[in-house]
């Protein structure tokens, strides 16, 4: 059985993340105003099935997935770009 991850997050730090979006070749204006926002993350998980809320003084957004299968995520605001995500759960 997966963990509960139902619930409200509080982004608490961002570190290196300029540096992330730099290598991602984010602009520079765009890095600048994502490197000063704090974020919630509202999520309700139904098993594998995660409904996700992103919310921020910037923009908010939904994404909707299911744990193992792949989906494709377009980066509007951030980079514009569309990639695929394949996401899984790791136990050790």
């Amino acid at each position: 059985m997966p963990v509960d991850y139902n619930g409200t997050w509080e982004m608490e730090s961002n570190e290196n993340f300029e540096g992330y979006m730099k290598a991602l070749g984010i602009d520079f204006a765009t890095r600048k105003i994502a490197q000063h926002l704090t974020q919630t993350k509202v999520l309700s998980q139904n098993g594998d099935k995660f409904e996700t809320k992103t919310l921020s003084t910037f923009r908010n957004y939904e994404l909707n997935y299911t744990v193992g299968e792949e989906f494709e995520e377009h980066t509007k605001g951030l980079d514009n770009r569309v990639v695929k995500v394949h996401n899984r759960y790791a136990f050790q």
